[in-house]
């Protein structure tokens, strides 16, 4: 039913999302976790050694000895097997249960999405990358189907239009999820934000703290030329650990 697909380039944080989707995905329903890995780790080679041995659904499509970023993606897609296709950014730690179910019957119900990106846990210290809802118009709030800005933190795209995801301009760093999105669009088909599914997604210097992922995020914002982010991640006071 379902093919999660991960590039991995932050094994602290995917260490956690792929035990999550075993534990969170209904029994019954077929699913497969495709990783690229972009990084080299002993501890996470054992880390899934030990989850194929207990029976995880886990294929290793590919890996590079440096970070190729979001053109992972396009080898992982293709090697997808199931009706629904996901793309998830390796900083998601935790989803919601029954995605797969709930995907399906959009789709189904919906004939003009074939995107669906999952809603992101907000409080105080994280955004989880999602601006406002009031940037986003009601398209059917028993699914809890909104339009408005989307991306690919988990974004769940129908079988059919992987020839056009396929067709997708793959970068190193590029927002694939939006430019779905705006294919679609072309296409008078749409992408939406569902807010019946919700994913954690590690946004802010807080939470990268707490996983003791701030630094890497530094220097990786800096590597890309986001002085913004640099300097919100460096200098942010953070809340005491206990209030995490």
């Amino acid at each position: 039913m379902i093919s999660y697909c991960i590039a991995v380039y932050r094994p602290v944080y995917a260490r956690l999302l792929i035990a999550d989707l075993v534990r969170k995905t209904s029994p019954g329903v077929p699913f497969e976790i495709l990783l690229w890995i972009n990084v080299a780790d002993a501890g996470f080679d054992a880390f899934l050694s030990d989850g194929e041995t207990a029976g995880w659904p886990l294929r290793v499509i590919g890996r590079t000895p440096h970070n190729i970023g979001m053109r992972a993606y396009r080898d992982l897609f293709q090697a997808s097997r199931f009706p629904l296709i996901v793309q998830i950014d390796d900083d998601v730690v935790c989803v919601s249960r029954g995605i797969a179910e709930h995907a399906t019957s959009v789709f189904a119900k919906h004939a003009d999405v074939r995107q669906i990106v999952a809603d992101v846990w907000q409080d105080d210290l994280t955004t989880g990358a999602r601006p406002p809802m009031t940037q986003y118009a009601c398209v059917d709030a028993t699914d809890g189907l909104y339009d408005g800005p989307i991306d690919g933190w988990f974004s769940i795209y129908h079988r059919s239009i992987l020839p056009l995801l396929l067709s997708l301009p793959f970068r190193q760093y590029c927002c694939l999820g939006a430019t779905m999105r705006a294919r679609l669009a072309q296409q008078h088909v749409r992408g939406v934000l569902c807010t019946r599914m919700t994913v954690f997604h590690v946004i802010g210097p807080a939470y990268a703290s707490l996983f003791s992922m701030r630094e890497f995020e530094v220097d990786k914002y800096r590597r890309l030329g986001r002085t913004d982010i640099v300097q919100w991640y460096q200098h942010e006071a953070l809340p005491a650990r206990s209030l995490l």
